[in-house]
Order: C-alpha cells, then sequence, then structure tokens
C-alpha cells in the first residue's frame, strides 16, 4: 500500500471546472520537405485521387479562449474530444465545441481515455517536503467525467511511486525536476504504460534509469519497470528520450479486446539536439517465456522493409524521422498507424505492416500501398509547426499543430461517401 500523507493538497488546487457540463451533455519554406512529400513519388494516374485533404474548421477554440500551445488531443470512447495544453484539458464534442475544462496549473501535456473511461493527463505539479519546495512530474486519473461529475482519483508521482526506486530513496533529487511523463498508453487490463524521459543518470546515482517505460495497474500501483530496453544506447530496443508509448487499444469500444501487451515508442535525439536517430518509430512485441517476459523488435515490420514488392518507404527505413512527436493506431479495422514529425512538421502514414501509404483504391493499376504522408513548415492548410500530438476517431485524423495552436483535421478523400 503506497504512503501519500503529505500529498493531501486541496483538490481546489487543480481547480476542476465544470461549466457548461448541461450543454456538454444534454511561413518558412521548407524545400526538403516539400521534396519528400511531393505527391509526384506516386504512381502519376494516383496523384490527388488518394490523399489526405483537410477538413474545416480546424479547431482553435477550448472552453477558455484560444488553445495555447495545445500538445495532445485524443478522441475517447464517450465520443469526446480532448486537447491538452497550457490551461489543462478542454473538453469538446465532435463538432469542436468547447462545453467544460479540466484547469490544471501549470498545463497538460498528454491525454488518454481508458476502456473504463477514466482519463489520465501527464502534466507537472509543485509539492514542499521538508521545507523545500519542488516541481515534479505526475499523472492525473479522472473519473466521472462522461456522467458530467468528474473527480480526481489517483495521482502517480515521479518518483514516489516509481518502483524502480524501491531499493533506493524514493525522495526527490536535483535532477528529478528535469523529469518529465510524456504520455501514457493503454493496456487490455486497463493497465497503463507510462512513458518517461530525463536526464542521463551517473553510474553514481540511483539504479535505475528516468529513461523508461512503466507500467501501472488501474489503482496506480507499479506492476513493472520495463528495464531491458536501453535508456542510452539506441537500436531495435530502446527508449531513448521516449516523446510517446502507444498501444493497440483504443476506441471504438469492444467487448474484447485481445491480451497483448505489445506497443509503439517514440525516442528523440534528446534535450542536447543532434542528429535524427536511425530508428525513431519503433514497434515492440511482449512476449512471455518461460525464462520471463521478453520484449522483442517486431520482426515482421522490420523483414518487409527489406521486400520492394511491398512499398516504396517503410516505418524502419534508416533516419527515417526528425523528432517524433507522437504516434497512434487506427483500431477500426484499418490499422493505420500515424507518426507526427514535430522535427519536419510532416504527418506519416503507414499500414499495419508497417509499409507507408494506404491501399490503392479499386480499379488501379498499382498493387502498391500509395503515399499519402504529407506535412511542410508553415500555417497552411496541409502544413504543421512543430506538431506534438496525433489521434484518429471515425476515419478522421486529429493532429495537435502545436506551434499553430490549432488542431487540424484531415480525412482521407476516398473515405468520403
Amino acid at each position: 500500500m503506497r504512503t501519500r500523507t503529505f500529498f493531501l493538497l486541496p483538490l481546489l488546487f487543480l481547480g476542476v471546472l465544470l461549466a457548461g457540463c448541461d450543454s456538454l451533455f444534454g511561413s518558412k519554406d521548407d524545400a526538403v520537405t516539400d521534396e519528400i512529400f511531393d505527391a509526384g513519388r506516386a504512381e502519376p494516374s494516383l496523384i490527388n485521387e488518394v490523399e489526405y485533404v483537410p477538413l474545416f474548421p480546424f479547431f482553435t477554440q477550448g472552453f477558455s479562449g484560444t488553445f495555447t500551445s495545445p500538445r495532445d488531443v485524443y478522441v475517447g470512447y464517450d465520443e469526446l474530444i480532448y486537447v491538452a495544453d497550457d490551461d489543462g484539458v478542454h473538453i469538446l464534442d465532435l463538432s469542436g465545441r468547447a462545453a467544460a475544462l479540466i484547469a490544471i496549473p501549470g498545463g497538460a501535456t498528454s491525454v488518454i481515455q481508458d476502456r473504463r473511461m477514466h482519463l489520465y493527463v501527464t502534466a507537472r505539479r509543485d509539492t514542499v517536503l521538508a521545507g523545500e519546495s519542488w516541481n515534479l512530474p505526475v499523472v492525473y486519473r479522472f473519473d466521472g467525467i462522461s456522467s458530467g461529475s468528474p473527480r480526481m482519483a489517483d495521482i502517480i508521482w515521479h518518483p514516489f511511486d516509481d518502483d524502480s526506486r524501491r531499493f533506493n530513496r524514493p525522495d526527490p533529487v536535483p535532477s528529478d525536476e528535469d523529469v518529465a511523463f510524456t504520455s501514457v498508453g493503454v493496456l487490455p487490463d486497463n493497465n497503463v504504460y507510462i512513458s518517461r524521459t530525463g536526464p542521463v543518470n551517473d553510474s553514481g546515482s540511483i539504479l535505475l534509469p528516468h529513461n523508461i517505460i512503466l507500467e501501472f495497474r488501474p489503482d496506480g500501483s507499479p506492476r513493472q519497470a520495463l528495464i531491458s530496453l536501453s535508456p542510452t544506447n539506441p537500436s531495435l530496443r530502446s527508449a531513448v528520450y521516449p516523446s510517446t508509448v502507444t498501444t493497440f487499444v483504443h476506441p471504438p469500444q469492444r467487448a474484447f479486446f485481445g491480451t497483448d501487451r505489445h506497443f509503439l515508442v517514440g525516442q528523440t535525439p534528446g534535450p542536447a539536439g543532434g542528429g535524427p536517430l536511425r530508428f525513431s518509430a519503433l514497434s515492440i512485441r511482449v512476449v512471455d517465456t518461460p525464462n520471463g517476459t521478453e520484449f522483442q523488435p517486431d520482426a515482421q515490420k522490420l523483414q518487409i522493409t527489406f521486400n520492394p514488392e511491398a512499398g516504396n518507404s517503410f516505418l524502419y527505413d534508416e533516419f527515417k524521422f526528425d523528432r517524433v512527436g507522437d504516434i497512434t493506431v487506427a483500431m477500426d479495422g484499418t490499422n493505420f498507424i500515424f507518426v507526427v514529425d514535430a522535427g519536419a512538421d510532416s504527418l506519416h502514414v503507414f499500414t499495419g505492416q508497417g509499409v507507408e501509404g494506404v491501399s490503392p483504391p479499386p480499379g488501379s493499376s498499382s498493387t502498391l500501398p500509395v503515399n499519402v504522408s504529407f506535412g511542410g513548415s508553415g500555417d497552411g492548410s496541409g502544413q504543421f509547426n512543430n506538431p506534438l500530438g496525433v489521434a484518429y476517431f471515425k476515419r478522421i485524423v486529429y493532429v495537435a499543430d502545436t506551434g499553430n495552436n490549432r488542431i487540424s483535421r484531415f480525412r482521407l478523400n476516398t473515405d468520403f461517401e
């Protein structure tokens, strides 16, 4: 049982705003990027026949005014849109009408909903220990959102709820203020993965690294730290400055999800910058063996990269991404994988097998997936400025276009009926 006597801060500190709940429930040019995403990469007969087109209006208004640096967007099982920005979490209906706000001091950085319709939000929170003030990363869990009576049900704190620190003092050390929770991924049993990033620890400090994927149970208790993923050496099985973690559990709601615990993780070069990593978007298979749980590279997605008959570009192409902002998966049967590249201001679309593109339209002479990835730096309808979040719901892709203070929306033109 976790002891949290020093966390009993007034709920008013969080500032949950419920106004509007009744209505809720009743340009710089980048020639390189332009070339990369030029439609000429596709078969000439398919140019403009298969592409993602913008859906207007883009969403710019939250509950308290215009969005301020929206960092994430998620469409939940309750068919509400959640936007994390500097004010907290805005709650919108599918038409983009803002109806409520969960106000969080310091803002929110990511948001997701589990199958119980509980909301997980990554943020930061101040606390005082032994007369010293600390600003530490947290994951809030809210329930009652869809019923109109939201409440904060739990807080996961770094480092107090970090089971990897159980053999060391969990009290904060100065480097803990440089740590951040970056994303939450939901598992079939409502356990969650949480990606954490921070300074690379000196050998003389705590035993386990800041850069890691953690697993927690639905009650917020730690289950395991996925320490077999390297925190320092980028590879096919690592978690180097992870920007996001996502699973294969997303809306629409189902009576049954498989028991697989596989996930995708986005790696970044880290705060010091530097060139792109050789592999930035990893697909990790979680396999139980007689010797314990193993976290293995996704062999299928790796092997298809070497098959020119499968496509022209792939998730596992070397140096594919500049700086992965977010990843999500379409669970409506299309199985698309969406990756937003904050460094290249772009959105990439892959098949479930890891081939870049979507199926060609009926009657096409080509059998290869059609590349529909797009982007470029700017504020045009097909451009982005530091996009950090991506979501998918009912054939619509939502992008948290952070630098442009908007939620952009796109739909594959072959999906219009």
